[in-house]
């Protein structure tokens, strides 16, 4: 894993079109957990993926999004949650989410570190909004994702 050489908690940055802010660093936590806030616009979706070190929580805050769980030899799970609700991303298991509405989510990674892979496949936030939209850019994300033990396995999936 990479680690960052300085503390990124309250560090904003903007990664693959949505807008992530670092609350809780893995360095504030002796690595237990890190606790990012993103903000996005509806129709933003992420690559199908799976963590193998980290389990992942999203907690919406505003709007609302549509997970997509593929759990090997069970059938594909779709979950849509609203603001207050959260959803539980296991490791292991190929996951992704599409945004319905504009929104705010938590995302809480056990451990803590995981954060480092928006840092280095992101750019830091030139101004507090969200960057221009833009095409995905899959060859960036899965250059870093090797390094924080995450497989991008395809494009985003259709949800609905």
């Amino acid at each position: 894993m990479t680690t960052t050489t300085e503390n990124p908690a309250g560090k904003k940055f903007w990664f693959d079109n949505f807008l992530m802010e670092v609350l809780v660093s893995a360095d504030d936590t002796n690595g237990s957990v890190s606790v990012c806030k993103q903000t996005h616009r509806a129709g933003y979706g992420t690559p199908v993926h799976v963590h193998e070190r980290e389990d992942q929580t999203l907690f919406v805050l505003e709007g609302t999004i549509t997970a997509w769980l593929d759990p090997m030899g069970e059938a594909p799970v779709k979950q849509t949650v609203e603001a207050g609700g959260s959803v539980f991303l296991p490791r292991g298991v190929a996951h992704a989410f599409r945004v319905e509405d504009d929104s705010k989510l938590l995302e809480i990674n056990t451990p803590g570190g995981f954060e480092g892979f928006h840092i280095a496949a992101g750019e830091p936030a030139r101004y507090d909004g969200l960057p221009e939209p833009s095409a995905p850019d899959i060859e960036n994300l899965m250059r870093h994702a090797a390094d924080y033990a995450c497989r991008i396995q395809g494009p985003p999936v259709g949800v609905a």
